[in-house]
């Protein structure tokens, strides 16, 4: 299982014909958490676009985020702020809950190495050529 990032969504969404992303996205065991969810929706133009990014989130398996996961992405949050790091709360519960379930993250966004280098366990995915 792969979680996949908010970032290669909304690529995958302006792209759709894109071959190499859609054919990634219908042979890869993709999934994604309630963050992912929210980021996406929340870039919804009206209510038609909703419906379709609705269609496209539920093509995916959906990790939950249990209450034991918040105390961790504070520890995590905290790590990341000691060691000079900034990102956005909703890419530090991504990274937890990767973390968490032992996956890798696919993301595009080049903060998740600096996360990667204070939280070390993170695995990050690497797009084939």
């Amino acid at each position: 299982m792969i979680l996949v990032d908010t970032g290669v969504l909304i690529d995958y969404t302006r792209t759709p014909s894109d071959p190499k992303l859609g054919g990634l996205f219908r042979t890869l065991p993709l999934a994604i958490c309630g963050a992912v969810r929210a980021e996406i929706l929340h870039g919804s133009r009206n209510p038609r676009d909703r419906a379709r990014l609705v269609l496209l989130l539920d093509c995916f398996s959906q990790l939950a985020i249990p209450e034991s996961h918040w105390d961790t992405i504070g520890d995590n949050l905290n790590a990341l702020r000691k060691s000079g790091v900034t990102i956005p709360f909703t890419d530090a519960i991504i990274a937890t809950v990767a973390l968490a379930n032992d996956i890798e993250l696919w993301t595009r966004d080049t903060h998740f190495t600096l996360v990667q280098r204070v939280l070390p366990a993170l695995k990050l995915f690497i797009e084939p050529p």
